[in-house]
């Protein structure tokens, strides 16, 4: 693998894989592939930026059609969940480096049973990059690093209820409401002050990175989720604990509860990722980024990582974001991306490109 090569963005016409598909290719040393079922959706992309991006076929149900495709390929930025396993087998195995935007469980363990063949063939691929997981792992990672006597960690989501939801994110967001609410976990919801909002009361929700978290960092690590619209928060959270989600979900409801949430717009499209770290004499430390739009968050940050990928600047094996990157740095590096860091006590100031949250009183709902 060369420092600069052909990138593969497997769902690169999505709402993710097009910010991590343009951003790429503003490095004329790369060569960028968007691929994925639809050849007219990857056409329209590609058009938007000739020479820069080149359209390309590939169905998923049939591998057969990444042999041609990995040939010349340094990186598969994987955007979609959908044999998410088996095409990073058939990456590593070839070793061909493998970015992967997943926010399930079940999938990231199952890319993580992959170490060995990524070490045997001197390949990367890195887990847990995007938003949630990817940005909560890194403030998590940096509190406790700040504080290393902490004994536990919270993360907290915000998602604006009016952001650039793809389908796949509504999808995985009704899906974690429909399910059971893990009784292990540190009970309740918990009011928390986030940058730009206040305070806001989160709900416990079951975001991969609670478990990768709490193995990786040795210490229990709770996630939780609201949303920018307190109505929307109280109401969607308040349906779950009556089972109002799990009961449309046996009467086959998921699709639809999906499609009307996609069109739901009773919020703004500001998010805010905050972590916390507490240890046993009560000392405390947060860290959090936020921004507008989550899906162009979780582009710019696996774009970061594949050009990382591409710089051979990580080592061999199966890792999360937080076990390969430097936080701080990485921190930085989001800043130039139009993200805003806010730490507390704060250890950097901002940098003067750095995107600004509104307060709430410049528009933030309370």
């Amino acid at each position: 693998m060369t420092d600069r090569g052909v990138a593969v963005v497997i769902g690169g016409y999505g709402a993710v894989g097009r910010v991590v598909a343009t951003t790429l290719a503003r490095d004329a040393a790369n060569e960028v592939v968007v691929a994925g079922r639809d050849l007219a959706r990857a056409e329209a992309l590609a058009r938007t930026d000739p020479g820069r991006l080149t359209p390309h076929r590939l169905d998923l149900d049939d591998l057969r059609g990444l042999d041609g495709l990995l040939a010349d390929a340094a990186v598969v930025v994987m955007c979609v969940e959908h044999r998410n396993e088996a095409v990073a087998r058939a990456c590593l195995d070839r070793g061909v480096s493998y970015v992967d935007i997943s926010a399930s469980a079940d999938v990231l363990a199952g890319i993580e049973r992959l170490d060995a063949a990524a070490k045997r063939t001197g390949t990367t691929a890195v887990l847990s990059v995007g938003l949630a997981p990817g940005l909560t792992n890194v403030l998590a990672r940096r509190c406790t690093g700040r504080l290393p006597s902490a004994t536990s960690v919270d993360v907290t989501i915000l998602l604006g209820a009016a952001g650039d939801h793809g389908p796949d994110s509504v999808r995985w967001t009704v899906t974690g409401l429909m399910a059971p609410l893990d009784r292990t976990q540190r009970p309740g919801r918990a009011r928390v002050d986030l940058p730009g909002f206040g305070v806001r009361t989160a709900y416990p929700f079951p975001f991969s990175d609670q478990y990768t978290l709490t193995r990786t960092l040795g210490v229990p690590v709770t996630t939780r989720l609201c949303f920018d619209s307190g109505a929307v928060t109280a109401a969607l959270f308040r349906l779950r604990a009556v089972g109002a989600f799990r009961l449309a979900d046996r009467l086959g409801g998921a699709r639809l509860l999906t499609g009307a949430s996609s069109r739901l717009r009773l919020g703004g499209d500001r998010f805010v990722v905050h972590a916390s770290a507490t240890d046993g004499g009560g000392r405390h430390v947060w860290s959090a980024v936020t921004g507008r739009q989550e899906c162009h968050a979780t582009g710019v940050v696996a774009a970061e990582i594949a050009f990382g990928v591409l710089g051979r600047r990580y080592p061999p094996g199966v890792h999360h974001i937080d076990q390969i990157v430097d936080v701080g740095g990485f921190l930085k590096t989001m800043q130039r991306h139009d993200l805003a860091v806010h730490e507390h006590p704060p250890p950097f100031p901002a940098e003067p490109s750095a995107g600004r949250m509104p307060t709430a009183s410049e528009g933030g709902e309370q």
